[in-house]
């Protein structure tokens, strides 16, 4: 590689090394995309293969980290930790609490739930104890016939699903975007504008005409 700096070279093949093993890539898998052969890309990640800025780019989606990433300004994108264990077990308590209260405001015996969908009532107690998960389809039985919604059982705004699901929407309202707007959110020399934006979104009409108002004496 002639004419090219080797402890450039060598750190660019560290990133996309590092970026790789973080999204859990195999050699093949990233030749392909590259249309290289696994050899040639094994080379890239020492820095003896003439990476290309398409290539990079190729690289930057199939990881799912920034362009920034490979210049050394971003570091890799970090998912929260989630000890799911825990999340499980707790879940299936706040679960079964949820069910207690639900059958006791439908004024049904353990009982009732019981034989509604076939178990014994030590099964109805093991389910509000958290003591046991609740089986999905039995979940979505229990809701139906206690007068209730399954979105009633569903993790509440602060847990680790509701950011996952947050996110999730978020992609699909990014992805709907013009690329204009796109470019216009992702600017942080906008944030301010957006901030604005959000207020005025909680405010009501009154206090929302009084601005336009304002605004309109102040420019003519």
């Amino acid at each position: 590689m002639a004419n090219i700096d080797p402890k450039r070279a060598k750190k660019l093949g560290e990133l996309i090394q590092t970026a790789r093993e973080h999204s859990d890539h195999t050699l093949a898998e990233c030749a392909e995309i590259l249309g290289i052969s696994e050899a040639e890309y094994a080379q890239a990640e020492t820095g003896q293969y003439p990476v290309s800025l398409p290539q990079l780019e190729a690289l930057a989606i199939f990881f799912k980290v920034t362009m920034g990433y490979f210049w050394g300004s971003d570091a890799l994108p970090q998912d929260p930790s989630v000890d799911y264990e825990d999340m499980i077990t707790l879940r299936n308590r706040v679960i079964g609490v949820l069910l207690n209260q639900l059958r006791l405001r439908a004024h049904r015996s353990r009982k009732d739930v019981a034989e509604q969908i076939g178990v014994t009532e030590s099964v109805i107690e093991a389910y509000e104890m958290g003591d046991t998960a609740v089986p999905y389809l039995h979940l979505e039985q229990l809701a139906r016939y206690l007068d209730g919604s399954l979105s009633l059982f569903l993790e509440d705004t602060h847990g680790p699903l509701a950011r996952h699901e947050t996110r999730q929407q978020l992609l699909k309202q990014f992805d709907r975007m013009t690329p204009e707007l796109r470019a216009f959110i992702t600017n942080p020399v906008n944030a301010s504008y957006m901030e604005t934006a959000r207020k005025l979104s909680e405010m009501d009409v009154r206090r929302l005409r009084q601005i336009a108002e304002d605004l309109l004496e102040i420019t003519f």
